[in-house]
């Protein structure tokens, strides 16, 4: 089977036109119904629904400092920062960093809570005083 010049035009021609008529077609408008998010409902409605009767005498008599004033109470605790945490010296450091991960970027830097290298220093130093 040869195609000839005319044949392929042809099929050009009918595909494109088939193109351009599904894209001057408009698309079918969604109905308002099905798509439109139901309104939010933020009326309390009767109060006397959530509130014992005695509650609800007490709060329609409390004085006006009492309606406006909030008391928060609350207590923190205090977690131990794992920068502060010793880190593991010498050899056991590449060991330490593997079983944690996200702070083995603290074994290249000088711990500051470790004690000082070196025996310690039980010579007082000298003063040098310019008066008496």
């Amino acid at each position: 089977m040869r195609f000839d010049s005319a044949r392929i035009l042809a099929i050009a021609l009918v595909t494109l036109s088939a193109g351009a008529a599904q894209a001057a077609d408009p698309p079918p408008a969604p109905s308002k119904a099905a798509n439109a998010p139901k309104p939010l409902n933020l009326r309390i409605g009767n109060v006397r629904n959530y509130m014992m009767p005695n509650e609800f005498r007490s709060a329609l008599t409390a004085p006006d400092a009492e309606k406006d004033t909030v008391i928060v109470e609350g207590e923190r605790v205090l977690l131990p920062m794992k920068s502060l945490q010793p880190v593991a010296p010498g050899i056991v450091a590449p060991f330490w960093a593997v079983a944690h991960p996200t702070q083995a970027w603290r074994i290249f830097l000088p711990d500051p809570k470790a004690a000082p290298l070196g025996p310690p220093d039980v010579v007082p130093k000298a003063e040098q005083r310019l008066g008496p």
